[in-house]
């Protein structure tokens, strides 16, 4: 693959320049990889590039200088490229950043920075669903007339694309933007009103605007054995406390966070977990053998009776067992 015409101009004309600026990334970075580097020009920059060469032809020197300063350090880092240990920042740059050349063209070092930060914040968590945050991104795009307004959509679909942590201030972004933008970044119907979506959100984590999604709703598995992969050295002990669970297993302890969209584990310390205990006798799940009576309807766990444990919180249900490494959560109907 060649790189088009733009770039291949700016690079002919500051040749000397960008020279200097790889012998100098490569005292930042010492295992930066030349090739590794081309390749990302020849792909990731040159997407960029070009996009922004449609709309804009007179910004694209500076784009291209900025892309291939951004480039450096990814590559060095080994977070973009040939050997990155994720594809997701190098498929946002080629994919993504192009349906927001305008922004691109304008503000090139906070739209980059922007899209960068997003893809590598949504690749360090287990089980986000990086391809529906791009494809949401990518839907959304038409809306995203500023810097603020495209973080706001990365952060609503960085949520909705399973990072459940992300859910408060995801709605606290989507008060600021216009009622339109806000209802379409969160899925809810256009003749909806967003102060009534939004009171729905705050009141159940497991509410979600689309009829389908709320009826499709499945038990979400979290966890795994440290020898596949996970962070759970032994069967997990889950606690109950308003926000979520805190966890233990073996001598690690985390807090997990679920809702409509997903769920995540975050560190924690013995001291949380020791403190978070609530009485939610009122509001449970009765086990029926190995089967969970919930909401009229019987799910079966497929797990020895022996062992089985359900805490609740306010709204949601784990189940646990010493015969497995996975949580199992479910909407408390």
């Amino acid at each position: 693959m060649t790189i088009s015409d733009p770039l291949a101009r700016v690079l002919a004309a500051g040749r000397a320049q960008f020279n200097a600026r790889v012998a100098e990334a490569k005292h930042h970075y010492p295992a930066l990889d030349s090739m590794a580097f081309a390749a990302f020009l020849r792909t990731s920059v040159d997407a960029v590039v070009r996009s922004v060469a449609e709309i804009a032809p007179e910004r694209v020197a500076p784009v291209a200088v900025v892309a291939y300063d951004i480039g450096l350090e990814l590559v060095g880092q080994a977070l973009a490229g040939p050997g990155a240990r994720s594809e997701l920042i190098d498929r946002v740059w080629q994919a993504l950043a192009p349906q927001y050349a305008r922004l691109v063209s304008e503000q090139p070092v906070e739209v980059l920075g922007a899209l960068t930060n997003a893809a590598v914040n949504i690749g360090k968590v287990p089980n986000a669903r990086a391809d529906q945050w791009i494809q949401g991104m990518t839907d959304l795009a038409k809306y995203a007339d500023s810097v603020s307004c495209l973080r706001a959509i990365g952060q609503i679909m960085a949520w909705r694309g399973g990072l459940a942590h992300f859910r408060l201030g995801a709605i606290r972004v989507a008060d600021q933007l216009p009622e339109n933008v806000a209802l379409a970044a969160v899925g809810a119907a256009a003749g909806d009103k967003w102060t009534s979506v939004r009171e729905k959100f705050l009141a159940d984590p497991w509410w979600a605007p689309a009829v389908e999604k709320r009826r499709a709703l499945q038990a979400i598995e979290i966890g795994q054995f440290t020898g596949f992969g996970g962070i759970f050295r032994a069967p997990p002990e889950v606690r109950a406390n308003a926000e979520g669970f805190c966890v233990k297993s073996f001598d690690r302890f985390s807090f997990l966070i679920a809702d409509a969209y997903g769920a995540v584990l975050h560190p924690a310390t013995a001291e949380e977990f020791d403190g978070s205990k609530i009485d939610m006798r009122a509001k449970t799940a009765p086990l029926k053998g190995s089967k969970l009576l919930l909401g009229g309807r019987q799910v079966e766990l497929d797990l020895p009776e022996d062992g089985l444990a359900v805490t609740c919180n306010e709204h949601t249900i784990a189940v646990t067992s010493l015969y497995t490494f996975t949580i199992r959560l479910f909407p408390l109907l």
